[in-house]
Parts: structure tokens; sequence; C-alpha cells
């Protein structure tokens, strides 16, 4: 008994469709994973109730120039500084894109 590709085409196409999510959810989810990192020193969802400064909220274009300013050594922190130099240029966008959406 010969099936053929059909179902196995067509099992396979089903699946490539489903596993590519559109760009801007991809973004937002890569950003939102980013950020669970930033939840340990500066608070809950990025809302800090203690010295360290709360992230949430902040626009985007302050949290892009924030972070790069510690990269680059522009801004000094002696631990921003270390954590924002493990992040590119797009990683920053994205983290920034989804801590200004927070509320």
């Amino acid at each position: 008994m010969k099936l053929g590709y059909g179902p196995a085409a067509a099992g396979l196409v089903s699946a490539a469709l489903i596993a590519v999510a559109p760009v801007g959810a991809q973004a937002e989810s890569s950003g939102r994973n980013l950020a669970l990192s930033c939840y340990s020193c500066h608070g809950p969802a990025g809302k800090s109730p203690d010295s360290i400064p709360a992230i949430a909220g902040k626009s985007k274009a302050f949290i892009v120039q924030e972070m790069i300013g510690f990269r680059d050594g522009k801004r000094k922190s002696t631990v921003m500084q270390r954590i924002a130099k493990g992040y590119s240029d797009a990683e920053i966008r994205s983290l920034a894109g989804y801590l200004a959406g927070v509320k």
C-alpha cells in the first residue's frame, strides 16, 4: 500500500505555519523574555518599590538611550554596565519596546 507524500507534506506545512508567529508577536515575546532578568533587581514587572529605579512604563526611547549609555560606558553603573554589555542593539530595542508597554 502506497500513501504517497500528501499526508506527510500537509503535516509539514501545517507545522511550519503554526511555528511561524507574526513578527510583532515574536518581538514582544523576545522583549518579555529579556525583561525577566531585569525583574530580580527592578522589582516584579519592573515596578521597583526600592531605591533601584522602576523601569516599567518608561518610554522606549528613554530605555534604549539608558541601556546603550550603560553598554558603551557613557553612563556609569558597575552593575548595569556589565549587564548591558550582553545586549545587542536589536535586543535593547526589543526589551525597551516591551517595558514601555508595561503599565
